[in-house]
């Protein structure tokens, strides 16, 4: 039985990784066009809240 626990977490761990890639990498963009612009993080932090 644990042999086959083994491969699923596994499974899942894999599953999770290659579904959240595409997610980082648009974080990436997004994080990366706002320093291209000059936003600074703690402005980002307001904004979301005066939203």
């Amino acid at each position: 039985m644990t042999p086959a626990l083994l491969i699923a977490r596994d499974c899942i761990i894999y599953w999770v990784n290659i579904w959240i890639a595409p997610v980082e990498c648009v974080f990436d963009v997004i994080e990366s066009e706002l320093a291209r612009r000059g936003v600074a993080p703690d402005e980002i932090d307001r904004l979301t809240h005066a939203a």
